[in-house]
């Protein structure tokens, strides 16, 4: 076959392909630099394995598969068939006689339900089972450490680089030389631009990893089941009873010294604005107090991202004075802010997407 030869293709002389060379290595080293830099320090840039099989489209595949297996192994391995039996005893509590007991329940379960059961249940979960937890254990331990391989990749892309620029002798290699640059370049700069703009605390969760209940959860839950038991007071058959009074004085109990003491007794009624970090990242945070007791709310911000997340707050005379706010972000994970301070200073700590960040805010 004749090769096909480009003539008109430029090539950089021996001292330009050596500065074209440097000014490559130094675009690819400039972007892999950011692209590091983000990995490490400013994303979670993880692989999470998740344990429960029955909450994880991968664990329905392997139960699938395993569902395959019992038919194609049917009895090979187990039999889930059985004979009821009856024992009889003596008086004196010695087996005198064991038959075959053909009570129409016995019998179904037995020989029906429990083979159906066996094969088609419990053997698919067992051999789905087999093939899930090792995937997932695999799973876990490079979750853990691929941040660091793939900053060890780009840095060695980045070593590459420079090494390029010494003479070559193969054709073409200039064209090859601003090809490389221009793909490693912008590879590495869309790579750390999109881990700049991802939301803090975001993680590529593995297989529809199952969420986690978190501190905020767990009192966004009891907040929740709190307001699904406390009285109706709209229902139409509600009728102002002594009852009715009782609760009317346990609330005005609740709340009594709210108001006086701590950060929630220091702010204003209305709305008061701060500025502040969590964990490094700047947010802006909005209080508003009612001037019905114990009604209060707020508005979270990430400056550099733009998300934001509408709280409800409760303080009581056991938290003296301090602030428990709850909500959800946009990926409908619970978050937990529980603040103390005062209306110029405050500080605490936020729980959300299975992390904990410290909380600084200052009155604007």
């Amino acid at each position: 076959m004749k090769k096909i030869s480009l003539p008109n293709i430029p090539e950089f002389s021996d001292d330009n392909y050596s500065i074209a060379g440097y000014i490559v290595a130094s675009f690819i080293t400039l972007s892999g630099g950011f692209l590091i830099y983000e990995i490490l320090f400013n994303s979670d840039l993880t692989f999470s394995a998740n344990w429960n099989m029955f909450r994880s489209p991968l664990g329905n595949l392997c139960w699938f598969i395993g569902f395959i297996w019992a038919i194609v192994w049917w009895g090979k391995f187990t039999h889930w068939s059985a004979t009821p039996i009856t024992k009889t005893y003596d008086r004196y509590g010695n087996l005198k006689k064991v038959e075959e007991d053909y009570d129409v329940s016995n019998q179904m379960f037995a020989k029906i339900l429990m083979p159906f059961l066996g094969h088609f249940v419990i053997e698919p979960i067992i051999y789905g089972a087999i093939i899930y937890y090792p995937i997932q254990c695999v799973i876990a331990l490079v979750g853990t450490i691929f941040p660091y391989v793939l900053s060890l990749i780009v840095l060695a892309i980045m070593g590459g680089s420079w090494l390029f620029t010494k003479k070559s002798d193969y054709r073409y290699h200039s064209i090859i030389l601003v090809l490389l640059g221009i793909l490693f370049t912008g590879a590495f700069s869309w790579g750390g631009y999109t881990l700049y703009k991802a939301t803090p605390g975001s993680t590529i969760s593995m297989l529809a990893n199952t969420s986690q209940q978190t501190n905020g959860s767990t009192a966004s839950g009891d907040t929740q089941q709190t307001q699904q038991n406390s009285p109706n007071t709209d229902n139409e058959f509600d009728e102002p009873t002594v009852a009715t009074s009782d609760f009317e004085e346990d609330e005005a109990d609740q709340f009594e010294g709210v108001g006086e003491e701590g950060l929630f007794g220091s702010l204003p009624v209305g709305t008061t604005e701060y500025t502040g970090d969590m964990d490094g990242y700047p947010i802006e945070f909005s209080i508003t107090k009612s001037e019905d007791m114990g009604n209060i709310k707020a508005v979270y911000k990430n400056v550099k991202y733009g998300t934001t997340m509408e709280l409800t707050g409760e303080s009581l005379p056991a938290d003296g004075g301090n602030i428990s706010f709850f909500g959800k972000d946009g990926k409908s994970n619970d978050w937990n802010f529980s603040l103390s301070g005062d209306a110029n200073n405050i500080t605490g700590t936020a729980y959300g997407d299975n992390k904990k960040f410290k909380v600084t805010l200052h009155k604007k």
